[in-house]
């Protein structure tokens, strides 16, 4: 998507990003062999994400092109503590018809070389049944003839949703089929939660591990094998802006986690990462920070 944001108290500057396309960024550049996935327009502002993309050595070969939709776009708004809040606009983006007309098949047998897919509640959000329902079908035989590793971040905004008590349903849906799921307190609140372990038995499979944030990430939990294990991290004195903190959060921990690395280490690094990204505006950092 494009996004916007202020620079200065009267001036915006552009880029590119959203949430799936900032953790894909932040593993190329991590040195993860990455591709994304979604559904552009053929315009000019389309044509530029897909070159952005691609400088950031991102495979865009799988993005689809369609003639009559463009790309959406958000307004990132941040307060004196580095909180955020969004405005979208993106009634025409092409993202949001990707599974309309695709055939399911032959698209997972192109991602013949993928070991993971990751996705978000964002990307559920936009899409109505009939590419939910493609969706879903692509994530099952994905999971059935690849045995790939599905990774899905809560990351629910509930002014997304245009049926909000459908949002339990889809993400309970998805969350059986993954085998990793990143939430936080807030996206737990959004799903009318209380604890962890409910969220656990009703929304978990028996080989989903958890990764749930807690005190603005401050305290992580990682659930496995109905065990569960705490890292307890610090903030950094001064926040500017929050926006793509625990976008480049996943990121760091889908590398270490794919290795299957120390989890103590892996939050700790990954934290590491979101407090840098946390220093500066925008979600996407400059690559000499």
């Amino acid at each position: 998507m494009v996004e916007l944001y202020y620079a200065s108290s009267n001036k915006l500057s552009f880029g590119y990003a959203g949430d799936t396309a900032n953790t894909a960024i932040y593993m190329a550049r991590m040195g993860l062999n990455t591709s994304y996935l979604t559904s552009t327009g053929v315009d000019n502002i389309s044509n530029k994400m897909i070159e952005y993309l691609s400088s950031e050595k991102i495979n865009t070969s799988f993005i689809r092109k369609n003639i009559s939709k463009t790309i959406g776009l958000y307004l990132i708004e941040t307060d004196s503590y580095g909180e955020r809040r969004f405005t979208y606009w993106r009634s025409s983006s092409a993202a949001k018809y990707l599974f309309q007309d695709i055939s399911i098949n032959n698209f997972v047998k192109n991602l013949k070389d993928c070991n993971a897919i990751y996705f978000s509640g964002i990307t559920l959000s936009i899409y109505d049944n009939l590419n939910l329902k493609n969706f879903y079908k692509f994530i099952v035989l994905l999971k059935k003839i690849k045995n790939i590793e599905i990774i899905i971040d809560l990351n629910i905004r509930k002014s997304n949703w245009t049926n909000k008590s459908k949002i339990q349903n889809i993400i309970k849906k998805f969350t059986l089929v993954s085998n990793l799921i990143f939430l936080s307190e807030e996206d737990l609140n959004n799903i009318n939660f209380k604890s962890i372990k409910k969220f656990c038995s009703t929304f978990c499979n028996n080989n989903s591990k958890v990764l749930f944030r807690k005190n603005n990430g401050l305290v992580c939990f990682y659930i496995k094998n109905n065990l569960k294990y705490k890292v307890s991290l610090s903030m950094r004195k001064k926040v500017i802006d929050t926006t793509g903190c625990g976008d480049s959060f996943n990121a760091s921990f889908i590398k270490d986690y794919l290795q299957d690395n120390c989890f103590f280490d892996t939050v700790k690094k990954a934290h590491k990462l979101a407090s840098k990204v946390a220093m500066n505006r925008g979600a996407i950092i400059k690559k000499d920070n």
